[in-house]
């Protein structure tokens, strides 16, 4: 959320600061629409106070409230963005944007290909000249970066989805003689570091957590990206550098009806391809909607 919320942010050209809102007992067991749009049902209420904002961009469920309430206090002068779906009439914001494979639609709602994010080739250009990068490669072989999430509502990441990952990641560095960059990310199971640790830790790279998160450097080097198919984001900001991405899709615990349609849209455009433990080269215009979304917000404000 903070990639999709702060990389719009930047594009759109605004200093911001990040405002941590929780809704309280009993208000987080509501449905949204049930919620007041007050500042009294957040933990924190006091985060909303200070100088009133231009431009107000939210994302996920516990943004939704504060946004609507500072509209509701300010009105026209500011401007509120959603990102992801609300699940509510969407009437209440200035704008919503949602990638594609949601369901939503409507005269305010602007549709983007993947999720939004700030991954930006001024970016990646910089990480590749990171003492970080130069750990990552192996400077003779190819560089795989294999990017890890983790459990959420739809995908548990069991042991066999580890298994099969790990049987298809050596099965690739025996026929392609390539180096893994292997990273995680804060929802990563430790057992499954630990794992990926104990298989690939002696000849490749495996991120342990600790220091500079290497995760731009990885998008920089690589010359193919293995990612879990659990994060659209991920994935999103996986394809930014427009290297080949593969997608291990993980074990549904229940029915990821979204997820399926978003990796299908993104393999239907040429973008991803299904991770089998083989390498292939293919090129595609990686999916950026940020810059598109930053400038219609800049001329609905009126800003030149």
């Amino acid at each position: 959320m903070n990639s999709q919320t702060s990389g719009l942010a930047r594009a759109v050209g605004f200093e911001f600061e990040f405002k941590d809102t929780v809704m309280k007992f009993p208000w987080n067991c509501f449905p949204t629409a049930w919620v007041p749009r007050s500042k009294d049902i957040l933990k924190r209420p006091h985060v909303l106070d200070g100088e009133p904002p231009r431009l107000v961009v939210s994302c996920g469920r516990h943004g939704i409230i504060p946004a609507l309430y500072l509209k509701k206090k300010l009105g026209k002068h500011v401007f509120t963005v959603h990102i992801q779906d609300p699940k509510i009439d969407t009437g209440g914001f200035d704008l919503v944007v949602v990638p594609k494979h949601d369901d939503t639609r409507g005269p305010n709602v602007y549709l983007t290909m993947g999720a939004l994010h700030y991954v930006t080739r001024q970016k990646l250009d910089e990480a590749a000249r990171s003492p970080e990068a130069a750990r990552l490669t192996s400077g003779r072989k190819a560089t795989v970066a294999v990017l890890l999430g983790g459990k959420n509502g739809y995908y548990s990441f069991s042991n066999a989805d580890v298994e099969h990952l790990i049987a298809k990641l050596k099965r690739v560095t025996v026929s392609n003689d390539v180096h893994l960059a292997i990273l995680k990310s804060r929802r990563t199971p430790d057992e499954v570091a630990l794992r990926m640790n104990k298989e690939f830790g002696e000849h490749h790279y495996v991120w342990d957590g600790n220091g500079a998160n290497p995760y731009f450097a990885a998008l920089a080097v690589a010359d193919y990206v293995v990612a879990t198919g659990d994060s659209v984001s991920m994935v999103t900001e996986a394809t930014a550098a427009g290297r080949p991405v593969f997608v291990h899709h993980l074990t549904e615990t229940r029915p990821a009806r979204r997820f399926r349609r978003f990796h299908e849209m993104f393999e239907e455009a040429g973008i991803t391809r299904p991770f089998h433990g083989d390498l292939a080269d293919w090129s595609y215009d990686p999916p950026n909607d940020t810059p598109k979304v930053a400038k219609l917000i800049r001329e609905r404000m009126g800003i030149e």
